[in-house]
C-alpha cells in the first residue's frame, strides 16, 4: 500500500511540474503576438505561366528571413508582419524555375503580388509538369519543406500502382509493412488514422481503421507522417495516415469519372467479374467559396488457392531423427468485397483571412468469404521411414472443412471548422464526430470419415507432397460423399463499435524566425464490442451425399491432378447457412464455449483524453528547430462480465463488473532539419509517442471454469506502451518531380502488452490462491522492447536517358524491419531465452518497384 501511495506521489509531481512548463510556455507565445511593430501584408496567387491553373503548395518566402507562407488549395498565399522597407521575394515549386521578385511595402500597406511560374528547364530540354505530375510535385514541395518526417503520396502516384483501395496502395510506401495501417511493422492498432484531418472510429478492439473499405478513386491525396509533432495526438506510436478525398485544386472546376471492370477466368464462374465505378465533381463558382462531391463503387473478388503442410520429428534406424509429413491441407480461398463511398466538402471563405469548412464522409462494405479444404491426417506412430507405412496401426484420417465468414463494416467522419488570420495570430479550430462499426457471422461446417486409413507418402518433391492409400490397408479407396458425416456447426458472431468525438483549438503566432504554437484538445471514445459463439452437436445422422447444398465440382489445387490435391465437393453455402436456421431446433448447443466467448469479449469502455501543447520552429541558417512538449490525461471506465462455468460444465450465470484507469503522460519532442542545398536536406529527429492497449486486453472480464481449472480475466491496471523515437533521415529531391531518400529509426519500446498464461500457486495475489493449481490466462505488460530498421526509396522521371527511355520513370524503395522484447521476471510457458518475442505482422524484409 505504501509502495502505491509513493508511485502516486511520484505520478502528481511529474504532472504538475508538466502542466507549469506549459503554462510558462504557452505565456511566452504570447508576447511576441503583443509586441507592436511596423508592418505590413503581402498577398496573392501563384500561376502557371502556360496554362493559368493556380499552384497549391508553392513556397513563397522573403529572402534572408523566415517570414513566407505557403499557398493553400486554391493557390492563394497571405504573408503578415512583413518588416517595412524592401525585400526580395522567392518563389519556389517543385518542377517549376524558381522566380525572384523585389518589392516594397509601407506601413500598414496591404501589397497584392500575383506570381506566374514557368517549366524547368533541364539540359535544354523543357520538363512540362503534365496534368498527371501536377499532383506529385505539389505532394513532394509539402514533404520537403515540412518540418518533421512525413511521405506524401498524391492520386497520380497511386494510379500508378493500380491499387483499388487505400489498403493496397499504402503498401508500396517505404515503411508500410503487413495489413494497411501497419508502419513500421510496430501494428495496425498502434496508428493514428483521419480522414480530411479527423480521426477515424476504430473498427476493431485492437484499435485498428479498416482500410480496405475506402476506394482509391476517392482519394487525392495520402499523407504518411512517421515523426510526429505535439500539436498532433500523441496515441501515434507508429504514426499517423490523414487521406484526403477529391476536391477542386487550384480553385479550378474537377470532373473525374471513371469505369472499370475485369475478371479471375480461373474463379469466374462462382464469383463473377469484378467491377468499379467512381465519380467526383468539384467546383468554385466564386471566390469564396467552393464544394466537392465524391461516389464510388467497387466489385472486386479474389481466390487463392493454398497448399499447408505440417512437420514432425521422428527417429528411424536407419536415418536418425528427420521431418515426418503430420498434415497436409489442400485449400481454395473465395473472397467478394463490395464498397460503397461518398464524401463531401464544402468551403467558405468570406474574406481572405476567415475560412469555414463542413465535410463528412461514408463507407460501408459488404465482404463474403468462403474457404473449402480437404485435410489428410496421417498418424506417426507406426513408420518403418519418412515415407512409406509400416502395416496396420499407423491409421490416419481424412477430413473435409468449408466455411462461409460474412463481414459488414460501417465508417462514417463528420466535421466543422474554421481558420481565423489576425495581425498578431492565427487561430483554427474545429469540432467532429468518426463512426467505425463492425460485424461478422462465421460459420463453419465440418464433415469427417470414421474410417482410417493407412498412407504411403511421398516427399520426393517437398514443396508438393503427396500421400497415397496403401494397397494393403483395410480401405483402399478413397471415400466418397456418403463416408463423411457432418460433425455439427461452429458459429461464430463478432461485434465493435466505436464512437470518437473530438474538438480542438490552436493559435499560431510568427516571430522574427519561425513561429510559435499552442492549443488544446479532447477526444472522448465510446467504445463497446462483444463476441458469442455456438459449438453445435447435430441430434440426427446427415452425410455429404445427403447435404442437399453439395454442387458436383472438380477442382485440382494448382491444377495438380494428384488426389491429394483434388477437392471433388464444393458446398454451396448459401444454402447451407439457411439449411442451418431451417433445422435449428435438432441442434445441441455447447453452453461453456458460448460462455467463454461472450463473458470474456463482451466489453464497453467510456475513454476521455484531453491534451494540451507548445512548440515551435527557429530557422538558424541551414537549420531548422522544433521543439516543444504535449501533455495527455486519459480517464477511462470499462464494464464487463464475471462469469462462472461449473464442475459439470453448466454456465452459472454472470454478474455486471467495472473498473476505471486514469493517467497523466508528457511527450517531449524535438527535431532538427539541416538544408545541405536547395533540395537536400538532414533531418534528425526525437520523439515520444503512447500505444494504448485493445479494449478487450483493458476490460475486467473474468471467467472462472471449474470444469476445466480455468481461470481467464482481463486487466484494466495494464499500463499503456510508450515509446522513445529516434530518427535520421537523408533526403534529395529532382525538380523534374521525385526523390531519393534513406532514413534509419530507432524506437524504445516500454510496457509493451503480451498475453500470459502460468499454473496458479497457493500463495497467489489478490485472492488467486483460492484457485491454486488452476491455469490463469490474462495479459501483462513486458518491461520493454526495441524496433529499429533502415528505409529507402527512389522515385523519379528518367529524363537524362536518351531516346524513348527519357519518357519512362521508376518507383522503388526497400524497408528493413527488426523487433525483440524483454519479458523478465513473469513468462509464459512458450518463452524461449534463445528465441525473445518479436512484433507481429513484422516483415523482415519489404521490396516494392515498379517501371513506367
Amino acid at each position: 500500500m505504501n509502495t502505491m501511495k509513493n508511485i502516486s506521489f511520484l505520478k502528481t509531481k511529474k504532472i504538475r511540474s508538466g502542466f507549469v512548463f506549459v503554462i510558462l510556455f504557452l505565456v511566452a507565445t504570447l508576447l511576441p503576438g503583443m509586441a507592436v511593430a511596423q508592418t505590413a501584408i503581402i498577398t496573392g496567387e501563384v500561376r502557371d505561366a502556360d496554362t493559368g491553373e493556380t499552384l497549391p503548395g508553392a513556397n513563397v518566402v522573403i529572402d534572408g528571413t523566415t517570414f513566407g507562407a505557403a499557398t493553400d488549395i486554391d493557390g492563394r498565399y497571405t504573408i503578415r508582419r512583413v518588416p517595412v522597407g524592401t525585400h526580395t521575394i522567392a518563389i519556389r515549386y517543385m518542377g517549376y524555375i524558381t522566380q525572384e521578385q523585389m518589392v516594397t511595402v509601407s506601413e500598414d500597406e496591404r501589397l497584392v503580388l500575383d506570381i506566374n511560374l514557368v517549366g524547368d528547364m533541364i539540359e535544354g530540354d523543357e520538363v512540362f509538369v503534365v496534368a498527371r505530375q501536377r499532383g506529385q510535385a505539389r505532394s513532394l514541395t509539402r514533404q520537403r519543406e515540412s518540418v518533421n518526417i512525413r511521405s506524401v503520396i498524391s492520386s497520380e502516384q497511386m494510379d500508378r500502382f493500380a491499387d483499388q483501395t487505400v489498403d493496397g496502395a499504402l503498401q508500396r510506401v517505404a515503411g508500410m509493412g503487413h495489413g494497411g495501417a501497419n508502419i513500421r511493422g510496430i501494428g495496425a492498432g498502434a496508428s493514428n488514422i483521419t480522414m480530411d484531418g479527423q480521426r477515424m472510429g476504430t473498427t476493431g478492439s485492437d484499435r485498428s481503421v479498416d482500410l480496405g473499405t475506402i476506394s482509391a478513386d476517392m482519394v487525392q491525396e495520402m499523407d504518411v507522417i512517421k515523426v510526429i509533432t505535439p500539436d498532433m495526438d500523441a496515441d501515434a506510436l507508429s504514426g499517423v495516415i490523414n487521406i484526403s478525398t477529391r476536391r477542386p485544386v487550384g480553385g479550378d472546376r474537377d470532373l473525374n469519372a471513371r469505369v472499370g471492370g475485369g475478371w479471375n477466368s480461373r474463379f469466374l464462374g462462382m464469383m463473377g467479374p469484378d467491377s468499379r465505378a467512381s465519380f467526383s465533381y468539384g467546383d468554385s463558382p466564386r471566390d469564396y467559396f467552393s464544394y466537392a462531391v465524391n461516389l464510388s463503387y467497387q466489385r472486386s473478388t479474389s481466390g487463392s488457392e493454398i497448399l499447408n503442410t505440417s512437420w514432425t520429428i521422428g527417429t528411424f534406424d536407419d536415418y536418425g531423427a528427420v521431418n515426418v509429413l503430420s498434415d497436409i491441407r489442400s485449400q481454395i480461398d473465395m473472397s467478394l468485397r463490395e464498397r460503397y463511398g461518398s464524401a463531401l466538402q464544402f468551403t467558405f471563405q468570406p474574406t481572405d483571412r476567415t475560412t469555414f469548412h463542413i465535410q463528412g464522409m461514408f463507407n460501408y462494405q459488404e465482404r463474403e468469404r468462403m474457404n473449402y479444404e480437404i485435410r489428410h491426417n496421417p498418424t506417426q506412430n507406426r513408420y518403418i521411414d519418412p515415407w512409406t507405412t509400416g502395416g496396420p496401426g499407423n491409421q490416419g484420417s481424412i477430413a473435409y472443412y468449408s466455411g462461409l465468414r460474412d463481414y459488414n463494416i460501417h465508417q462514417y467522419t463528420f466535421q466543422a471548422g474554421g481558420r481565423h488570420l489576425f495581425d498578431g495570430f492565427d487561430m483554427d479550430y474545429a469540432l467532429g464526430w468518426g463512426h467505425g462499426r463492425s460485424t461478422q457471422d462465421r460459420y463453419d461446417f465440418p464433415f469427417g470419415t470414421t474410417a482410417r486409413y493407412e498412407y504411403i507418402v511421398d516427399l520426393e518433391d517437398r514443396w508438393h507432397p503427396t500421400l497415397e492409400i496403401a494397397p494393403h490397408s483395410e480401405r483402399v479407396a478413397y471415400p466418397g460423399p456418403g463416408d463423411f458425416i457432418f460433425g455439427g456447426v461452429d458459429q461464430r458472431w463478432y461485434f465493435n463499435l466505436d464512437n470518437e468525438f473530438t474538438g480542438s483549438m490552436d493559435f499560431e503566432v510568427p516571430h522574427a524566425r519561425g513561429m510559435l504554437k499552442f492549443g488544446a484538445s479532447a477526444i472522448m471514445t465510446y467504445k463497446d464490442g462483444d463476441e458469442e459463439r455456438l459449438n453445435t452437436d447435430y441430434d440426427r445422422r446427415l452425410n455429404l451425399v445427403d447435404f442437399q447444398t453439395v454442387l458436383n465440382a472438380d477442382w485440382n489445387v494448382f491444377d495438380r491432378s494428384h488426389q491429394t490435391y483434388h477437392l471433388p465437393w464444393i458446398v454451396d453455402l448459401h444454402k447451407a447457412r439457411d439449411w442451418y436456421y431451417g433445422e435449428y431446433p435438432h441442434f445441441d448447443f455447447d453452453l461453456e464455449s458460448w460462455a467463454t466467448s461472450t463473458e470474456t469479449q463482451y466489453y464497453s469502455a467510456n475513454e476521455n483524453v484531453y491534451g494540451t501543447y507548445g512548440m515551435g520552429t527557429f530557422d538558424i541558417g541551414r537549420f531548422r528547430f522544433l521543439g516543444g512538449v504535449r501533455v495527455e490525461h486519459s480517464s477511462t471506465r470499462y464494464d464487463a462480465r464475471d462469469g462462472t462455468i461449473s464442475d459439470e460444465g453448466r454456465f452459472r450465470g454472470a454478474v455486471d463488473t467495472s473498473a476505471v484507469n486514469n493517467y497523466t503522460h508528457v511527450f517531449p519532442n524535438a527535431q532538427v532539419v539541416y538544408a545541405i542545398g536547395r533540395m537536400s536536406n538532414i533531418r534528425l529527429a526525437y520523439s515520444r509517442a503512447i500505444g494504448r492497449p485493445s479494449f478487450t486486453q483493458l476490460s475486467p472480464y473474468v471467467l472462472r471454469n471449474h470444469s476445466s481449472d480455468a481461470l481467464n480475466h482481463g486487466n484494466p491496471n495494464l499500463n499503456p506502451m510508450l515509446s522513445n523515437n529516434l530518427d535520421l533521415l537523408f533526403e534529395h529531391y529532382f525538380m523534374n518531380v521525385g526523390q531519393f531518400t534513406i532514413g534509419l529509426y530507432y524506437k524504445e519500446l516500454r510496457d509493451f502488452v503480451y498475453s500470459f498464461s502460468e499454473i496458479i500457486h497457493p500463495d497467489g495475489v489478490d485472492g488467486e490462491g483460492l484457485y491454486a493449481g488452476w491455469r490463469k490466462s490474462t495479459f501483462l505488460n513486458g518491461e520493454e522492447a526495441m524496433a529499429y530498421g533502415l528505409e529507402m526509396s527512389w522515385q523519379q522521371n528518367l529524363s537524362f536517358l536518351p531516346g524513348f527511355l527519357s519518357y519512362t520513370g521508376i518507383y522503388a524503395n526497400y524497408s528493413y524491419a527488426y523487433s525483440e522484447a524483454e519479458v523478465s521476471g513473469r513468462r509464459g510457458p512458450d518463452f524461449n531465452e534463445d528465441d525473445p518475442p518479436r512484433l507481429q505482422n513484422q516483415r523482415p524484409h519489404v521490396v516494392n518497384a515498379g517501371l513506367d
